[in-house]
């Protein structure tokens, strides 16, 4: 660009800045007569300041939601935490109360998750944590929620979807999990888990949903432990 064009470019930006100022002298009300130069260069000032704060502002809030979005995502596994699920699954519950939409929360436990832990540390641990995640992510509908529950537990809500519908959805997520050992050092780990599902009810709400499809697993998981010892 010649030393001529870059002259002509910075008169075409100033005229067009002053136009912009004029403009928003108008809108605050001021004349052109009233615009001394102790004027212009005070509400200038002013407005070059406002221009600052309306920048800071919007880089306030893009932080701001950018920790709310790491708030929500598990430490180990890049999947909702709790936190996030609980939010969501209240959401549920304000849908089915308003619509009558069925929802199903499925809850899974890992098997001897502690056993891993304690043989091969919890750099093992944490990879399985990865690697179920993974599974459970790849096993559920486009629609669906997962969240890491704490320790070995996850949860998924099913939308749009009855009891005999999670069931038979968990029980092929259950052997996904079964058919996909973890590789860890040259090792395969066997992994499986536990799981139950519950409805939402009216009357419910988030933590009394969490506590059911908990106790559906547990009830699962003693009846697959039973049957294993006959």
């Amino acid at each position: 660009m010649t030393s001529e064009a870059i002259r002509d470019l910075t008169k075409a930006i100033s005229a067009e800045k002053k136009t912009k100022l004029s403009d928003r002298f108008a809108m605050l009300g001021i004349s052109e007569a009233e615009l001394t130069p102790s004027v212009r260069l005070a509400v200038s000032a002013m407005l070059e300041k406002l221009d600052d704060l309306s920048r800071e502002l919007s880089r306030t809030k893009e932080s701001l939601a950018e920790i709310e979005r790491l708030v929500d995502v598990d430490v180990v596994a890049p999947i909702p935490n709790r936190r996030a699920f609980m939010r969501r699954l209240a959401w549920a519950i304000t849908m089915h109360e308003r619509y009558n939409h069925p929802s199903t929360v499925l809850y899974f436990d890992l098997n001897e998750f502690k056993q891993v832990n304690d043989t091969y540390g919890h750099a093992a641990g944490d990879l399985m944590i990865r690697h179920v995640s993974q599974l459970l992510s790849t096993a559920m509908r486009e629609s669906d929620f997962l969240g890491r529950i704490g320790g070995d537990e996850f949860a998924i809500i099913m939308y749009h979807a009855d009891e005999p519908a999670a069931r038979k959805r968990g029980a092929r997520i259950i052997e996904k999990l079964q058919n996909t050992p973890l590789i860890f050092n040259g090792k395969q780990l066997r992994v499986s888990a536990a799981f139950g599902c519950y409805t939402i009810a009216s009357g419910d709400d988030a933590e009394s949903v969490l506590a059911g499809a908990d106790m559906s697993m547990y009830v699962h998981k003693r009846l697959t432990k039973a049957n294993a010892a006959h």
